[in-house]
Parts: C-alpha cells; structure tokens; sequence
C-alpha cells in the first residue's frame, strides 16, 4: 500500500514540478503563507510553491516508508525553508520520477 501511495504522490508531484517548470525559474511563496484580501502571488510563484509542497509529502513519505529509489533524499521543508531548499525536494522528485520511467521502460 506505501507503494502504492508513493506512485500516487510522485505522478503528481512531477507534474506540477513539470508546470512549475514551464513558467521558468524564481521564488516561492514563504512558508507557512498567509493570503491577504485582494492580493493574489504570481501564478508562477504559486505554481513553483504548490511543486515544491507536493514534492516535499513524496519526500517525506519516502523518509517514514524507506522508498526511495535514488537515494540522496533531501530533508522535509520546515516553516521557513529557502528556496534552495524548496529546489532540492523538487529535484529529487524529478530524480525519482525519471527512475521509475526508466524502470518501467525497463519492464
């Protein structure tokens, strides 16, 4: 079932990683955020924010189940994370992403 849940959580994290990507590199939103009445973030900064948070339940799913398959796992984000960190979790998702597509050609 952890595997289970883990393809779940790593085919959407690609995804919006995927999106995120297409609106180019720069910040995030900090964590945690607040909205504020008539002010709405960049879509792009929202994108890359919602990427690295769905990366970061991939990451720590893989911490509390031991499946990763990459390794190198990078530490969960914790209120107040950089935006380095925020890359990390979303490159690992990638990583595994593109580990898993392999195995599966592989198949």
């Amino acid at each position: 079932m952890a595997l289970e849940c883990r393809d779940d959580l790593l085919e959407t994290a690609a995804v919006l990683d995927a999106l995120a990507l297409c609106h180019g590199p720069g910040s995030y939103l900090p964590r945690p955020y607040q909205e504020v009445a008539g002010q709405s973030p960049a879509q792009g900064v929202e994108l890359r924010t919602d990427a690295s948070d769905m990366a970061d339940q991939a990451v720590r799913h893989d911490r509390r189940h031991g499946t990763s398959t990459t390794g190198d796992l990078p530490p969960a984000l914790e209120a107040g994370c950089t935006d380095a960190q925020r890359d990390a979790v979303r490159a690992y998702v990638r990583r595994e992403w593109l580990a898993a597509q392999s195995e599966f050609a592989d198949d």
